[in-house]
């Protein structure tokens, strides 16, 4: 009777709950990484594009304009000059695009987003998009540094055309002044200019 009682009774206990074996700590889950829209980065990519042909475009100018003024051809000149200011005009919508571009980007990738930097962003792109994002950036670096070479020799010829133009009309004006003659008593007299015209005044 007493067997059958612990029978029962051992029957009616919860069952008992094996341990885990090599059971560890227990692990957090993996962060996974923010996932970077790629429109961010085609967005800035192709602004950067844009501003490649047009700062090709501006260094065709620029090297018109060195020719233009080494030949002395000032009918050209004017034309030129429109061109050139569309371009800069152009150029400075795409620049303000492209550091609205830079800034989305940084501010998603954890760059610098008050001064974004081209390289900087590079660094922090994904992998698929750093060699493209430095390969524009040394292009661009390259164009920029040929228009400010070419556009500072423009710069020397514009001001050795106006210092030889300032020494021409001073050599007329210098022709054109009164020269002194000396009167019969041996003084000197003043001679006048009439109609363009020198004429001698004697006493």
């Amino acid at each position: 009777m007493s067997q059958d009682n612990e029978q029962s009774h051992s029957e009616n206990l919860p069952p008992v709950e094996s341990a885990p074996v090599n059971a560890g700590p227990k692990t957090q889950p993996e962060t996974q990484p923010v996932a970077i829209p790629d429109a961010l980065y085609t967005e800035l990519f192709e602004c950067l594009q844009h501003l490649v042909k047009v700062y090709r475009s501006l260094l065709e100018v620029v090297r018109k304009e060195k020719d233009i003024l080494v030949a002395s051809k000032l009918d050209e000149l004017n034309e030129n000059n429109k061109t050139k200011d569309a371009l800069l005009v152009r150029i400075r919508s795409l620049e303000n695009q492209r550091m609205k571009c830079a800034r989305d980007l940084a501010s998603h990738v954890g760059a610098d987003v008050e001064q974004p930097r081209l390289l900087d962003i590079a660094n922090h792109c994904a992998a698929q998009w750093q060699d493209q994002m430095r390969n524009m950036h040394s292009v661009l670096e390259l164009l920029i540094r040929r228009v400010a070479e070419v556009n500072k020799q423009n710069e020397e010829l514009v001001q050795a055309a106006l210092h030889n133009i300032t020494g021409a009309m001073e050599a007329i004006r210098d022709g054109l002044k009164p020269k002194p003659v000396y009167a019969r008593q041996g003084q000197i007299a003043q001679q006048k200019t009439d109609g363009g015209q020198i004429v001698s005044r004697e006493a």
